[in-house]
């Protein structure tokens, strides 16, 4: 789901035509300095709204693309048109999650950063060292704001000792889609997606021996993936309990079994003709998806997050040329399936993903509080059922995915059966380990991803490969304890 990051953008999703292919909460009329856990907070000024003599103007940076900046754009618009107090500009600063954050750490040193931020998961850390944050705790102590709405294991993926900083998010996970026709052709049951790694293997091996295609597994070697395998398994990347119980030191992947199998199993898929290996390029690549919209391939993993756009793109009320992805032909006819991702030892085990908002404590506080204002109408139900139906982001407050809006949209329509099954997904992600918390999260997500890539491109054994992307993770983790952000 910085995804760089790396959960990909709708975009690029879209690209390849791959898978088929509230109200504002009342403060309590004054600023007040919250704790958390013994912890004195920074105050949250929700005083300065009512105070203010014309209407606050607050700004959003993102760099969410395709039907999510739509989606964004029309909960803007509805949520300036229900009062007359603030007015939200959303700006879509960059296409990337890695210029998104190239863009905030360039305005951190003049202080001269947006109302609110949306930055990708990877970066929380980050943003808590930044300095420039305002805690979404200081804002639920100072207004009494009810959090038990909110999915427990969002809330925890984003607080740190005892402090929630994220003010809303909206998660994301990572499936297996699939070629259901190439199933069928091969014998195989085109309503049963491959459960672990081991099926994936089983299911690429009838289909390439049925003839069907030559590699059916395509996958872009991008390093969030690995990342959400190693959580799935409960495999730590870093140490001190994934960075949670204290600051990463080391990395932590040649402590057990799991990089290693992961590994292994990669090089064996791409030696025995399974895998086609994808590196992953600057500002993001389509040909992994390329390969499954021209049925090169047969199954890919990849992010739950540009569903809607897929079926948009499919549909043909998005245009390959829209999206940069002019010349793929008619993909009308593809037959997508998805699944829960296919596990080490079982299926749908995997982490928390997707972008989430951060107050700036840059701006004056009547900035901050209108901020606050529209963070709570963004964790309203009528804003998490757009951001489901409209965005493919999966419900933040619980309650909206058994709703009846949301019910009607998982039964009645392809994106919203996917993304089904990615809500069951995230909501079985243990909030005691829902994934790790790293101050140099880009330069580990590099580690992880040259670690993987060594093994597919240059032979690396893939001991070898664990035990250097360790190191490189050593690196990165002390450069960045001797001068944090």
């Amino acid at each position: 789901m910085v995804t760089g990051r790396s959960i990909r953008t709708t975009a690029l999703l879209a690209v390849a035509g791959l898978l088929a292919a509230c109200s504002s909460s009342g403060g309590d009329g004054g600023a007040a300095s919250g704790t958390s856990e013994g912890r004195a907070l920074p105050p949250c000024p929700v005083a300065a709204l009512d105070q203010a003599t014309q209407p606050v103007e607050v700004v959003v940076w993102h760099s969410i693309q395709a039907k999510g900046k739509d989606t964004f754009d029309e909960l803007a618009a509805r949520y300036n048109a229900s009062q007359s107090r603030v007015r939200v500009r959303m700006e879509n600063v960059a296409a990337t999650d890695e210029e998104l954050l190239q863009a905030f750490e360039r305005a951190v040193p003049s202080r001269q950063l947006p109302a609110l931020f949306v930055a990708n998961d990877t970066m929380t850390q980050t943003m808590v060292d930044s300095g420039v944050v305002l805690p979404a705790q200081s804002c639920v102590d100072a207004t009494g704001y009810d959090l038990t709405p909110l999915s427990p294991t969002v809330r925890a993926y984003y607080t740190l000792d005892g402090v929630l900083w994220a003010a809303s998010a909206n998660p994301g996970s990572v499936l297996v889609f699939y070629n259901k026709d190439h199933f069928r052709r091969a014998g195989l049951d085109p309503e049963k997606p491959p459960a672990t790694l081991a099926e994936l293997r089983s299911d690429a091996e009838a289909i390439k021996r049925a003839g069907i295609v030559d590699t059916p597994f395509v996958h872009e070697v991008a390093s969030y993936k690995t990342e959400f395998w190693l959580t799935g398994a409960h495999a730590p990347i870093v140490d001190n309990d994934n960075g949670r119980a204290a600051p990463a030191s080391r990395g932590a992947l040649a402590d057990g079994s799991s990089t290693q199998d992961l590994f292994t199993w990669f090089r064996d898929m791409k030696a025995d003709g399974l895998l086609q290996p994808i590196p992953v390029r600057v500002g993001g690549g389509i040909d992994q998806y390329l390969a499954m919209a021209t049925q090169k391939a047969s199954m890919i993993v990849e992010s739950s997050s540009g569903a809607t756009s897929v079926e948009a793109f499919l549909s043909g009320n998005l245009s390959g040329a829209a999206v940069g992805a002019d010349g793929v032909g008619d993909v009308s006819g593809l037959d997508i399936g998805a699944g829960a991702l296919p596990g080490l030892q079982a299926p749908g085990r995997t982490q928390m993903g997707g972008p989430a908002w951060f107050i700036m404590s840059t701006q004056p506080p009547e900035v901050q509080a209108a901020a606050w204002d529209f963070m709570t109408f963004m964790n309203g139900a009528e804003a998490q059922t757009k951001l489901l139906t409209g965005a493919s982001y999966l419900p933040y407050r619980t309650a909206v995915a058994d709703s009846p809006e949301a019910q009607a949209f998982f039964d009645g329509s392809l994106a919203g059966g996917w993304l089904r099954i990615a809500n069951q997904q995230v909501s079985e992600i243990d909030p005691a380990f829902p994934g790790p918390l790293i101050g140099p999260y880009d330069q580990v997500r590099l580690a992880l991803r040259d670690g993987l890539a060594a093994v597919l491109f240059d032979d690396r054994p893939p001991a070898d490969a664990v035990r250097d992307t360790d190191t490189a993770i050593d690196d990165a983790l002390r450069q960045y304890g001797k001068g944090g952000f």
